[in-house]
């Protein structure tokens, strides 16, 4: 049997709260330098579940493409803060470019993310407030320029 609009909200909701505690688990770990290798496949079984049909394609579009294509913010919002953990990842690993493409990419999603709502969240707003020094906003489409320009100078 089919689930009603409403079964399926409460079911990306849960969904979308299972992420939040696994990326606050894998940032913990990260901090204190423990494997991640489990949460990591956790969290990117649960943005499978919340990206669905677009789970093997969405990754490889661009962000602005990405955003249309998937349009919920809340989806949006877990897999920029699941990006940003992998940054982290690579990061901690050394890996400067993969770090920076992830950012790139983890701002551009919590934009997109910013773009589709009328209300931001709290975690949405200090996730992008996190990576907007971290990116160099003259390689941002126009788009993501102009949306940090409307957040203003304080995310």
């Amino acid at each position: 049997m089919p689930l009603t609009s409403s079964e399926k909200k409460d079911y990306i909701l849960r969904l979308i709260e299972q992420m939040r505690r696994l990326v606050e688990a894998l940032l913990g770990k990260l901090r204190e330098r423990l494997e991640t290798q489990q949460e990591f496949a956790e969290a990117h079984a649960v943005l499978a579940k919340l990206l669905g049909p677009l789970a093997d394609i969405a990754p490889r579009m661009d962000s602005a493409t990405a955003g249309q294509m998937v349009g919920d913010p809340l989806i949006l919002e877990a897999w920029a803060g699941l990006t940003a953990a992998e940054a982290e990842l690579a990061g901690a690993n050394g890996n400067a470019a993969a770090a920076g493409a992830a950012r790139r990419r983890a701002l551009e999603l919590a934009l997109e993310a910013h773009l589709r709502t009328n209300a931001d969240s709290a975690e949405l707003l200090a996730l992008i407030a996190r990576l907007r020094p971290a990116v160099d906003a003259a390689v941002l489409a126009p788009r993501y320029s102009e949306a940090l320009d409307g957040l203003g100078s304080g995310g």
